[in-house]
């Protein structure tokens, strides 16, 4: 198993031992808000150590990439951009973010600042054909894997085309399409799920990173069938409570999860995300990436379809 093959090495280039690593291991976890694998933490804790693991080998399908794999180069196709986002007081910077995938699996990809040119001046565009050289995978906000370019990586435009590549079209419908399910159902995916939100989460709901500010809800969500725990952020987080990170932050710290309990605790929605296995805790998670509104009339005919069907 490869995490054993990794404790194993860990231990022998540290010279610690297993319990103390494991306990390493689920302090990291905790600091990211189990928002990444054992895996991925052992990588980052190796790291802090100054110990160099193995990692799979320098060209990789996208699938096999893990947090914590440094010198990381793959090939793969642009299926979508998002907007460029401009943050910090001052000294302000900018970033936007590609998605890109091949056919076992997709990773995003942050630019940032001058790297923003790529987008802004149409050198990459939906659709393009790209080599990412000496990237750094880790574990970001909404749990995908990320791969960041720092210092050492590079980005290039193929201009050759790659018939094992499938095309934007078909990698934006594998990889950002949902498919509706009950929560007893779903798997490792993405996934649309309609429940209450039961519990709000102890957290820190804004979260101050790098100069920027956002807000995080961790919540319970039950349909009936079983439940799971759903994070929002950002945007998303301040669309669910209907206010601002800025508003939110002028809240005592102490009163703001029960002003969250008051505005959504029994409250019906619709969320679209990607669950994920925690493996720290053995259990699904969801990181929501877009809400729906509820619409009874709608989800009623979905219903009579459902029991037609059966």
């Amino acid at each position: 198993m490869r995490i054993e093959r990794l404790l194993e090495e860990l231990e022998k280039k540290s010279g610690l031992k297993r319990e103390e690593i494991m306990k390493k291991i689920e302090r990291k976890i905790n600091e990211l808000d189990n928002l990444i694998t054992v895996e991925g933490a052992i990588y980052l804790v190796a790291r802090e150590l100054g110990i160099e693991l193995p990692s799979e080998r320098r060209r990789v399908t996208i699938s096999s990439i893990v947090p914590g794999m440094r010198r990381v180069s793959f090939i793969g196709r642009v299926f979508k951009i998002s907007r460029v986002v401009e943050f910090g007081v001052g000294r302000k910077g900018k970033v936007v973010n590609l998605y890109i995938g091949d056919s076992t699996g997709y990773v995003k990809v942050p630019l940032w600042n001058e790297q923003v040119n790529f987008v802004n001046q149409k050198k990459i565009t939906v659709g393009s054909l790209v080599q990412i050289i000496n990237g750094y995978a880790k574990e970001g906000i909404y749990g995908e894997v990320e791969v960041s370019l720092g210092r050492l990586g590079m980005l290039k435009v193929l201009e050759t085309e790659n018939p094992e590549i499938p095309t934007a079209e078909e990698l934006s419908q594998r990889f950002s399409s949902f498919e509706r399910a009950k929560i007893k159902d779903v798997k490792p995916g993405n996934f649309e799920i309609v429940g209450f939100i039961v519990k709000i989460f102890k957290a820190d709901y804004v979260y101050k990173s790098d100069g920027e500010k956002m807000m995080i809800i961790p919540t319970l969500i039950d349909d009936g069938t079983g439940d799971i725990r759903v994070s929002f952020f950002r945007e998303l987080a301040e669309t669910l409570a209907g206010t601002s990170v800025d508003e939110l932050e002028k809240i005592e710290e102490e009163k703001r999860k029960s002003f969250l309990e008051e505005k959504l605790l029994g409250k019906e929605i619709i969320v679209e995300g990607r669950v994920k296995k925690n493996e720290m805790y053995d259990r699904l998670e969801m990181i929501a990436t877009n809400i729906k509104p509820f619409n009874p009339t709608e989800e009623s005919y979905k219903l009579v379809e459902e029991l037609e069907n059966e």
